[in-house]
């Protein structure tokens, strides 16, 4: 997780973007509350800031043959 972190801030995306949290999954109020604190946090760093800067994002691969003959 650390290492995640470190990378996005040294992509200029920082490191506020990424959390783990550890929620059972009957404790939903602790969910909620994970939910809302990384909407208000991604809502106050704004936009990607890689994008902003003219930067695209990376387009996905191709589907391979394999995927496309399904």
């Amino acid at each position: 997780m650390e290492y995640a972190q470190q990378l996005l801030e040294e992509t200029g995306l920082g490191r506020g973007r990424l959390e783990m949290y550890e929620i059972a999954a009957s404790d939903a109020p602790k969910w909620v509350a994970a939910v809302k604190e990384m909407t208000a946090r991604a809502q106050a760093l704004g936009p990607n800031p890689l994008r902003l800067a003219g930067r695209s994002a990376p387009k996905p691969p191709a589907p391979s043959e394999e995927l496309r003959e399904r």
